[in-house]
C-alpha cells in the first residue's frame, strides 16, 4: 500500500456553478487552483480516498469516522436539488484505518451518518474529484476538529503504516480564516487573520508544522479557522523536506481559500 498523493481544497459551496449560478467567478483564482489541482491527479485515482472534513460531526479528543457504508448528498440546500453526490466505503478500509490509529495512541469515535447533504467539507471537493474521474473511488470520511493541532499533525505519520495493499490518498478539506476582510460573514480581525493566513502558506511552502504550531491560542481563535488540522494532517503525512504544490491562495467572500498538493 502507498499514499501516492494528499491534496488540500476549500470546500464553499458557492464553487459549484449550479450554486454561484455567476458568483463563482468571484472566486477564480481558486477555481484556477482547483482545475489545477485535479488536472494533476487526473490519472492517478485511488482506490481509497480517506476525506478530512471539518464538517463531519465533532467528536472531542477524538477523530470521528464516519462508518456508513454508502453516502448520499445533494446541494438542495442550497437552491440545486440537481446535483448529487453517492459516493460508496469499506468496512475493511475503516478497520484497517481505525486499528492503525488506534495502536498509536489517537482516540477514535465511530458512527455511520450517511447523508453528507450538509456536510460541505465533504460534498464540494467530492463534486470536483467526481467530474475529474468520471466515478469515486471507495471513500472513508472523517472529522479532525475534534484533535488538537499536534495530534493531528501527529496523526500524519501514523497513516503511512496502514498495510491494506491498495493506492491511498488524503483529501484534506478546509477553508481558512472566515474573517480576512471588513465583509466576511464571520466578522473582521486584521490583527489575527493574515497572521493566520501566512502562516498556512509558509508551513505548506516548507512543509514544516512550525509555523502553525508557532501561534498562540489566541491567534487561531480569532483567525475564525475551520481547516488548521486537515492541513496539520497532510503535513504529518507529506513528511518533512517534501514538497508541496501551492496552486492558489486568495480569501474572496473574506474567506482564506488555499489549493495544494503533495504527490509521493
Amino acid at each position: 500500500m502507498s499514499w501516492i498523493w494528499s491534496a488540500l481544497m476549500p470546500h464553499p459551496p458557492v464553487l459549484i456553478p449550479e450554486v454561484g449560478r455567476g458568483r463563482e467567478n468571484e472566486a477564480s483564482k481558486t477555481l484556477e487552483g482547483i482545475e489545477r489541482l485535479t488536472s494533476s491527479i487526473s490519472g492517478e485515482r485511488p482506490e481509497v480516498l480517506f476525506v478530512l472534513s471539518p464538517h463531519q460531526p465533532y467528536a472531542p479528543g477524538a477523530l470521528f469516522i464516519n462508518t456508513a457504508e454508502s453516502y448520499r448528498g445533494s446541494f438542495a440546500v442550497y437552491g440545486a436539488s440537481d446535483v448529487k453526490i453517492n459516493a460508496v466505503s469499506s468496512g475493511d478500509d475503516i478497520d484497517a484505518l481505525s486499528d492503525v490509529l488506534s495502536a498509536s495512541g489517537t482516540s477514535i469515535y465511530r458512527k455511520p451518518f450517511a447523508d453528507l447533504s450538509r456536510d460541505q467539507g465533504s460534498t464540494v471537493p467530492l463534486y470536483f474529484l467526481e467530474r475529474t474521474w468520471g466515478s469515486l473511488p471507495n471513500v472513508i470520511i472523517a472529522s479532525p476538529i475534534g484533535l488538537s493541532p499536534e495530534e493531528a499533525f501527529s496523526m500524519g505519520p501514523t497513516l503511512a503504516k496502514i498495510q491494506s495493499g491498495k493506492r491511498w490518498a488524503l483529501l484534506a478539506s478546509g477553508d481558512l480564516s472566515h474573517r480576512m476582510t471588513p465583509d466576511a460573514p464571520a466578522g473582521y480581525e486584521p490583527e489575527y487573520a493574515p497572521v493566520f493566513e501566512s502562516a498556512v502558506e509558509e508551513a505548506l511552502k516548507t512543509c514544516s508544522p512550525s509555523p502553525l504550531l508557532g501561534l498562540n491560542r489566541e491567534t487561531l481563535e480569532r483567525a475564525g479557522e475551520c481547516g488548521l488540522r486537515s492541513v496539520m494532517a497532510m503535513l504529518g503525512l507529506a513528511g518533512s523536506g517534501r514538497k508541496i504544490d501551492i496552486f492558489s491562495h486568495e480569501w474572496p467572500f473574506g474567506v482564506g481559500y488555499c489549493t495544494a498538493l503533495w504527490r509521493e
